[in-house]
């Protein structure tokens, strides 16, 4: 199965570098990009659909380690897309406060949210069994509704994008 994951995680790279590389247009690559990675996270939910996780401990590896590398991509790439596409056409003024704009929702969302990036930035484990189990939830450590419209996996698979890449 590591096999498996591993081919589809390359190519997916290998995919979103020939996007990068190709399309000047940053609303158009990021179009194909979304294209791209939803792809390869349906490509990773029919091969877990076939795996039945051995141990609490393969499942947490996979919520904390491997689905984020997938799931990122794409958060990226629709933020991207979201920002670029109501993107004011004007002055640099409009333009630059816009932007700024945006730049604050997003620290917003990081601030809201610091207590898990700590966590997960000093790779603290104790409470795995809350934030990477399905069916695990603590309503105490959910701030986000899409939480629960979520299909029973856990919320933070792909914070670690985020985390890293928080000036973004």
């Amino acid at each position: 199965m590591n096999e498996t994951i591993s081919k589809i995680l390359s190519n997916l790279e290998d995919q979103l570098k020939f996007i990068d590389l190709e399309q000047d247009d940053t609303i158009k690559c990021a179009e194909l990009s979304i294209d791209v990675s939803r792809k390869a996270l349906d490509k990773l939910k029919a091969t877990m659909l076939k795996h039945k996780f051995r141990s609490q401990g393969e499942e947490i590896i996979f919520f904390k380690k491997t689905k984020p590398k997938f799931l990122a991509p794409l958060i990226y790439h629709l933020k991207v897309y979201k920002i670029e596409s109501r993107k004011p056409n004007g002055s640099d003024k409009i333009r630059r406060k816009y932007l700024l704009n945006e730049l604050d929702k997003l620290k917003h969302y990081f601030d809201s949210n610091l207590d898990f990036y700590r966590y997960y930035r000093t790779q603290s484990n104790y409470l795995d069994h809350k934030y990477f189990l399905r069916g695990k939830y603590d309503i105490r450590l959910t701030v986000d509704s899409f939480f629960f419209e979520a299909d029973d996996t856990p919320k933070y698979v792909a914070l670690k994008f985020l985390s890293k890449n928080s000036e973004f």
